[in-house]
């Protein structure tokens, strides 16, 4: 592996039983059964690790009526990965399911796209459509870290590393980003809520919670374009990805290496 190159995991935490309807924009004709899974991933190279999400713990679990399956932190541990050390957390957005558990990364930078925590301290993140997405202590928590020197901002798209690229593409949230990762098969787009699942980016069906639709379609074509085949896209919290990638070895249903 080179050192401008990094191997991509998906961990999965959680998962929750769901409807077709609850997860397309203006709703779906077939109200059939859609399990709706939660991860967060990792960037492994020779010289860096980055942790790219963080979940949410037990509690928050039974409160929104989530099924937590382990503690995302025990399982990067299966992975080798040791939490107390990641230098680097990178919060795609700031909604409750990607920023859980950040007291288990002391020693990490978080990086967040200014315009998203600029949003969640503003003056909208209390109105109803809004409010219900975030834990406010996980805000909090994260906005007092600006005053210890442990964010940093990003606008837009930045190269944060040799081979690791955020961009800002919004859409889900105001400032939602995506990870461009490149890897020994090319670049690897950790889309998290970019699209929550294949079917909104490859059907260009927006998922049902939105800030602004058509920054959602922009999501969409940002995607395909950096990742030029869809066996390079890594979706938020679609079941697939556990079955669309290979298996790590004795972590069977709760690590896949995608590449």
């Amino acid at each position: 592996m080179s050192r401008n190159t990094f191997e991509v995991y998906a961990v999965k935490y959680a998962t929750r039983e769901g409807r077709r309807p609850e997860n397309f924009h203006g709703g779906d004709p077939h109200d059939a059964p859609m399990t709706m899974d939660y991860y967060v991933w990792v960037l492994v190279s020779p010289d860096l690790t980055v942790v790219v999400d963080t979940g949410f713990t037990p509690e928050v679990a039974k409160r929104r009526g989530r099924t937590h399956l382990r503690c995302p932190a025990e399982a990067l541990a299966s992975l080798g990965i040791e939490v107390s050390t990641v230098p680097l957390v990178i919060l795609t957005h700031l909604h409750y399911d990607h920023i859980g558990n950040l007291d288990m990364f002391p020693k990490a930078t978080f990086m967040v796209q200014e315009e998203e925590m600029a949003f969640w301290t503003g003056r909208y993140a209390s109105r109803g459509h809004f409010r219900c997405h975030v834990e406010v202590e996980d805000v909090v928590w994260l906005a007092r870290q600006n005053f210890g020197g442990r964010l940093r901002f990003v606008s837009g798209s930045e190269r944060i590393a040799p081979g690791v690229t955020v961009h800002r593409v919004g859409g889900h949230s105001a400032g939602l980003q995506i990870v461009e990762v490149e890897t020994a098969r090319g670049a690897v787009v950790v889309a998290s809520d970019a699209c929550h699942f294949y079917e909104n980016v490859e059907d260009d069906r927006p998922f049902s919670i939105v800030t602004d639709v058509p920054e959602m379609y922009g999501a969409f074509d940002v995607v395909n374009a950096l990742a030029e085949t869809s066996d390079r896209v890594v979706p938020g919290h679609d079941p697939l990805v556990m079955e669309r990638f290979e298996s790590v070895l004795g972590l069977e249903g709760i690590a896949v290496r995608i590449a």
